[in-house]
């Protein structure tokens, strides 16, 4: 007789997808959650409700999130769970009529601006009672927050949506989604830039900066919680201050999180044309700010660039890129290409692998442009056939494999200071958590050294990859 794990109102799962920025939004919501009575549970172990958090940055994303949400209602059509929330960037790019229409089995829709509602919600949908804040001190000293008649939490800017969350649950700690020894801080929310093929600032709305008080209390939280490692994340961290100071004030902010016990600040997406020897400073004198930069150039060739409306050309990429390397010789690149976008030639993709050449950029990524209906881009003519587009791609990441496994051989030798993260996996400086190569270590090892930190020798390197052994 096969038993059946009986369902409870109060459990719940979440599926994230995308980008770090959306597992960020995830853990709010799962801290919201728990702060109304909700329980967080593995998925498919009979929980009641179902939350899917989502991405629509691309067809591919829309396509993925789709697939998640007909598996889901599959789910619920066998009364595997009673209710599903879909939140984040898929309900913030259509029309709500025209998803409940196309998925009528959605109990509720909730867009990234709306997604600190999302505790209200299910608590009158699963607890069929009214949510009722009244006005309180604020848990961690700051400002007020409500409490509904259920013991619930809402801070007084939740119509900020994701920016400015609830940093604990009902218990006074806060539940993470990635491991404790590093650890994703979320500067700002949305976008001003309004790149011809991106369409985040019609998802995420206009750019608004975290107050530098939150980003240290949250700092401090994450450090407490066992971080060592603060990632700094937005869709553009160099924008962040613009609002409160008149000018985008990154150096500003590093300055200050430099000061708080913690072993590496890693900064991730850095918007070119924002970049200025304050920032490259803040960077070079604090040991902390670790050298690892990532940048998406997504060009290089000045008339794409200019197409793409990167607000910056050719020649001005190429000088920040040298005084990066001038400035600060070790400094670990990161970026991103975009190949077939309209207009763009052979020449054009030509102009990328001479500046990969000279650049040696220590990570990057290639894709193929998405035309979004939205975007100022999907209007251009002279559009470039999608295997022309994967054959550039190809291409680029070809001469990628061949530089990169000739930098790594010339890292046989060297000594890091690295984090074990996974079986014999390993991550230095110059390598971002989750995104990047890894450094697989040969010989002694033992799992009680798991998220902690060791020195290694490289000593051999593996495509993309290197191998070392702890010393």
């Amino acid at each position: 007789m096969r038993y059946t794990m009986p369902m409870k109102q109060n459990n719940f799962s979440i599926v994230s997808l995308g980008c770090a920025r959306s597992l960020v939004d995830s853990e709010g919501m799962v801290n919201d959650l728990t702060s109304v009575g909700f329980d967080l549970v593995p998925e498919g172990t009979r929980e009641a409700v179902t939350v899917l958090n989502t991405c629509s940055f691309i067809q591919a994303a829309i396509d993925e999130t789709e697939e998640n949400i007909e598996l889901l209602l599959g789910r619920k059509e066998r009364g595997e769970i009673k209710h599903l929330a879909v939140v984040g960037c898929y309900p913030s790019r259509y029309k709500r009529e025209a998803l409940l229409e196309k998925y009528p089995g959605v109990d509720v829709w909730l867009s990234t601006s709306e997604s600190a509602q999302l505790k209200s919600k299910l608590s009158e949908l699963v607890f069929q009672r009214k949510f009722v804040p009244k006005s309180v001190q604020g848990i961690t000293g700051g400002s007020p927050i409500g409490v509904g008649d259920d013991g619930s939490t809402t801070n007084e800017a939740d119509h900020m949506g994701s920016i400015d969350r609830a940093p604990l649950n009902k218990d006074g700690y806060r539940t993470k989604l990635t491991p404790n020894h590093f650890a994703y801080l979320k500067i700002s929310e949305g976008c001003n830039n309004w790149c011809t093929f991106c369409t985040i600032p019609k998802i995420r709305g206009v750019h608004t900066s975290k107050p530098l008080e939150r980003v240290i209390e949250e700092a401090k939280l994450q450090i407490a919680l066992g971080a060592q490692e603060l990632v700094l994340i937005a869709e553009d961290t160099t924008c962040w201050g613009e609002d409160i100071y008149g000018k985008p004030s990154l150096p500003l902010l590093l300055n200050e999180l430099a000061k708080l016990p913690v072993k590496w600040i890693r900064n991730m997406y850095i918007y070119p044309s924002r970049v200025d020897g304050d920032f490259i400073a803040a960077i070079k004198n604090n040991d902390n700010i670790i050298n690892y930069l990532d940048m998406p150039v997504q060009h290089v060739s000045t008339k794409m660039l200019d197409s793409m409306r990167r607000k910056h050309d050719k020649d001005f990429l190429m000088g920040i890129l040298r005084e990066f390397r001038q400035e600060i010789p070790d400094l670990a690149l990161r970026t991103t290409f975009i190949c077939g976008f309209p207009g763009e030639t052979e020449d054009d993709v030509r102009e990328i692998k001479e500046v990969m050449e000279q650049v040696h950029f220590d990570q990057l990524g290639c894709f193929t442009y998405s035309e979004e209906r939205e975007t100022k881009a999907a209007r251009m003519a002279d559009k470039v056939d999608i295997e022309v587009a994967r054959q550039r791609v190809d291409e680029l990441m070809e001469l990628q494999y061949q530089l990169v496994g000739n930098k790594n051989v010339a890292r046989i030798g060297q000594e890091y200071d690295v984090v074990l993260e996974g079986t014999k996996l390993a991550r230095s400086y110059r390598e971002a958590p989750e995104v990047d190569s890894k450094i697989v270590i040969e010989g002694a090892w033992n799992d009680a050294w798991m998220d902690t930190f060791k020195r290694v020798k490289i000593t051999g390197a593996s495509g993309y990859d290197l191998v070392g052994e702890i010393i």
